[in-house]
Parts: C-alpha cells; structure tokens; sequence
C-alpha cells in the first residue's frame, strides 16, 4: 500500500516506519524542514516537506496515498494550548486533506489518555465514553472527534495505546538513567496500575490493522498481555536492568509538581520539550491506566510478543549503546 506516516521521525512514529517498511508498504515520511530523520535512516521512504498547523502544506502529502497513518503528536508541553493546536486542530487539517486527496484509510495513533483512566482494575472496553483528565488527554479525544468528522469519506482505525516505551523513547528516558545512578521515585505507595506496550510491538499493531480486512470504523487498545503492573512492578525490573539496588524514596505529589514547574520553565529558556510536565504528574497520580487488546487480537491476530522485562532490557541495552544511560 502507498502510506503517509506523519511522526515517522520520532520515537514511535520510527518504529511504525521500520515495521511498515518492512513489510513492503511504499512508504511516504511528512516531515518539518527541521526534523531530525536519524532514528530511521535505515528505513526506505520518501520524504515530503510538510506542517501539520499549516493545511496548504497537507494537500501534496496526501496525493495519491491509500492510507494516512498519523502518529504525530505533542506529549508534553509548557502551554496547555499546544496540545490543542497539534493535536486537536493538526488532526483535523490532516483528516480534511486525506478526505480531500481521496485516501482510503486513515489510521490516528490516539491514547489511553483520551478515553480516561479506569474506575477499577476491569479495563472499560475502547467504545466506552471518553472522560479524559488532563490537557493532554484532552486534546487527544478532540483528535479523535476532529477525524469522525469524516467517517464515511474513509475507513477509520483508532488505536488507543497505554504508556509506551523502548528504544529511543525520551519521555522516559530520565527514568532509565537515573536508575543507571542507583536512584529513583516513587509517587504515594506504588500501587497505582498502568498497562504498558513495546514500542516495536506497537509498530506491528499498526501493520496488522493494515494487513487485515478493513472495517468502517474500529477503535483498539493495543499492550502487553502480561500486565497491568503497578509502578512498584516496573520499578523492580528498573533494578533488574540497570543492575542495581535503587534508592526510592517515596515523594509527595506537591514534589513532582514541583519538578515538573522546574522543567516547564527550562523548557521555556531552552525553547524545548520539557522532560516532566503537569499533565504527567495528574497522570501519574491516576490510579489506573489500563487496557484491553482483546478486540485488536481478535480482528487482527496481533498480540504483543515482548514481555515487560524483556523490553525494558532492549530499552537499556538501547540507551547504554548511544550514551543515553
């Protein structure tokens, strides 16, 4: 199939592109002028100059693509308007030029944090009405809406995942390092649950939905089989894999409030993506970010072949070997 990834240059967005591209779907990269395409220089693509905010830019990119896989996304800003502007009003300009262009499928990498934490430890199916409780979420769930607009012009596969990690992943890459320095954090008692997922396995989520027969509309969770786990669980296997014993002392929400003030304003001086923000913190505070990959199992056949372990070991390897670690 002829493919538009947008996000392809990053963390997630760069395994998609590998999976796709290996699969031999003739892949098509949107690109700013300034993006770095190193984490996918061994991926064969056409790249295209492109911005979401800017919809005149979007018409060429879509030209003669069957399907639109969008993975691009603001995670964590200064502004609670960011959020909106790429992910609510991006989506919207991409989803009116697919529709435009004539593209056939149109597949939106949302998140867990639209549809809203869980009320217990049963995961609410992915058609359950959305509640999200932070900007971020928010603006995710207006993507969302923003591409239903145009259900009936395209074939429409929404895939919420959980909290996603691996190789080349900066949103928790402190996490990482800092356990490489026999140190870590813990919010309240640990016991908070959340779901995680492999950011390869991910990327073959996305090239099953395209391998299998297409539907009208279909909304997905995608993770790890072998959880939900509590942050104590990832904690342990952070020992694990660093080799260490960590330090945790147990902070209170006020301190990674804090933290996350401390890191908007050096975003702010430095004109970058801050490391922790508010919204990650209320996140963080939730007391259950699960999912339930079932329907995905069921239409496609995908299921996530990497447990927690073994992934947060590839993701170490990762980070030791480019000096993230």
């Amino acid at each position: 199939m002829r493919v538009l990834l947008t996000g392809g240059s990053g963390f997630i967005g760069g395994h998609i592109a590998r999976a796709l591209a290996n699969a031999g779907h003739d892949l098509r990269l949107l690109v700013r002028p300034t993006s770095d395409t190193a984490l996918v220089s061994d991926v064969d693509f056409e790249r295209v100059v492109g911005d979401l905010r800017q919809p005149d830019t979007l018409a060429a990119a879509c030209e003669g693509m069957e399907v639109v896989v969008h993975a691009a996304a603001v995670l964590r800003a200064v502004h609670q308007g960011d959020f909106m502007r790429a992910n609510r009003e991006g989506t919207g300009n991409l989803a009116s030029a697919a529709a435009s262009a004539g593209v056939e499928r149109f597949v939106y990498i949302s998140s867990i944090a639209a549809q809203g934490p869980a009320p217990s430890a049963t995961p609410e199916p992915p058609e359950t009405k959305l509640h999200p409780v932070t900007a971020y979420g928010r603006s995710k769930a207006a993507g969302e809406d923003e591409l239903l607009k145009h259900l009936g012009h395209m074939q429409i596969a929404i895939v919420r995942p959980p909290m996603v990690y691996g190789p080349g992943d900066t949103g928790l890459q402190m996490f990482f390092w800092l356990a490489r320095r026999r140190i870590s954090a813990r919010l309240g008692d640990g016991k908070n649950l959340v779901d995680a997922i492999y950011g390869p396995d991910l990327a073959q989520a996305m090239r099953a939905i395209l391998d299998a027969p297409p539907q009208e509309l279909a909304k997905y969770h995608a993770s790890n089989n072998d959880g939900p786990f509590t942050w104590n669980d990832l904690l342990s296997n952070l020992e694990i894999v660093s080799g260490n014993k960590l330090w945790i002392p147990t902070l209170a929400p006020s301190v990674f409030h804090g933290f996350a003030r401390c890191s908007e304003a050096w975003a702010m001086l430095t004109r970058s993506e801050p490391t922790l923000d508010r919204t990650r913190v209320v996140e963080m505070r939730q007391p259950a970010w699960i999912c339930d990959p079932s329907s995905l199992t069921r239409d496609t056949g995908w299921h996530a072949d990497t447990t927690l372990l073994e992934g947060m070991q590839q993701t170490m390897a990762w980070y030791q070997e480019h000096g993230w670690a």
